[in-house]
């Protein structure tokens, strides 16, 4: 991925403040949000799970729109290196709010006994998959055996392989494995030094357009073919969900919103975006929220947006102990709450 340097993307919270009937006029004409003034004076650092891109648009929408100053939040969104080191940050007391795999949240609250608990599931579908290129010999699943597939150490995706291997009849055993840079997976790919590349979902429209000679880029989603599970979502440390409540649920709401806003209007969403990361390329940035509607299941979910069920986040569990070597898994109850979302 791009770079390991960590920065604040951040800005003042925006506020509209209506002074006049004929301010209130032309808001009213021209379909401005208009909220009360509220002074933000709860200081929030959010810190997500890498550079941010499309997928991450829904924060700055909440931000750019005044959903967290709205709410009293102050909300500094801070790029990360990764769901650990974003983890990391919660544990040390350096943000209140993190966007992490949740598999990972429950490997670290298992390990170091920190109690991490998960507020929200964005990716209710796994956005872990295989790349390949079609016509290369592979159509199916079970034709990556004897295939060259590229990784990079530590990737989630990688880690879950076997739980995908296993959904699909693949004799891992039969897959040659190449270790790479993250920053060189794409290329490997796309120049056929490897039949094949595993990463998340996100990275499809990167792939498509620079996909030379005619390639096309096809996928194989976990989540589509037998292994589905829990991804990122929306955690904070039991204490501080204890101590504010009101924070808490004030957080997730706005957080929610910028959610709900970026679905229904990606264009302005990534516009919002872009002023924080001016480098941000737009249309892959849109086609990512095309992808995101599909794995926060959008359109199909039941119950409110980001909800959890035990179920799922107990067969998220048994994966974690099965092909993580997780040891002494906590009490799933323990791991989550629905509670701030309505």
């Amino acid at each position: 991925m791009a770079s390991d340097r960590q920065s604040k993307a951040c800005g003042p919270s925006r506020r509209t403040f209506l002074r006049s009937a004929a301010g209130i006029g032309l808001a009213a004409a021209t379909g401005a949000r208009i909220r009360p003034a509220r002074a933000a004076t709860e200081k929030i650092n959010f810190q997500l799970d890498w550079i941010p891109y499309g997928r991450h648009a829904p924060y700055y929408a909440a931000l750019e729109n005044g959903f967290y100053s709205a709410k009293g939040l102050d909300v500094s969104i801070a790029q990360g290196r990764g769901t650990l080191q974003g983890i990391r940050t919660l544990i040390a007391g350096q943000s209140q709010f993190v966007f992490q795999d949740l598999g990972v949240m429950m490997a670290v609250r298992a390990k170091e006994h920190a109690k991490i608990m998960a507020l929200a599931c964005m990716y209710q579908k796994s956005p872990h998959t295989v790349f390949y290129i079609k016509g290369h010999g592979i159509a199916k699943p079970k034709d990556l055996e004897g295939k060259k597939i590229a990784f990079s150490p530590g990737d989630s995706p990688r880690l879950m392989f076997p739980a995908f291997a296993k959904a699909n009849g693949i004799d891992e055993s039969k897959i040659k494995w190449l270790s790479v840079d993250p920053n060189s997976k794409n290329a490997v790919l796309l120049n056929h030094s490897a039949d094949a590349m595993i990463t998340y979902l996100f990275t499809l429209p990167v792939l498509q357009k620079a996909a030379q000679g005619g390639d096309v880029v096809e996928t194989f989603v976990y989540s589509d073919y037998g292994a589905d599970f829990y991804s990122n979502g929306l955690g904070a440390m039991e204490d501080y969900i204890k101590a504010k409540p009101d924070v808490t649920r004030n957080f997730v709401h706005a957080t929610m919103e910028g959610v709900k806003f970026t679905i229904e209007h990606p264009k302005e969403a990534i516009a919002m975006l872009k002023k924080h990361q001016p480098q941000l390329d737009v249309d892959t940035a849109i086609k990512e929220v095309a992808i995101l509607r599909k794995l926060i299941d959008y359109d199909h979910h039941a119950g409110p947006l980001g909800s959890i069920t035990q179920a799922k986040m107990k067969e998220t569990q048994d994966l974690m102990v099965k092909y993580l070597d997780l040891k002494n898994p906590p009490p799933v109850a323990e791991t989550f709450t629905n509670k701030f979302l309505s």
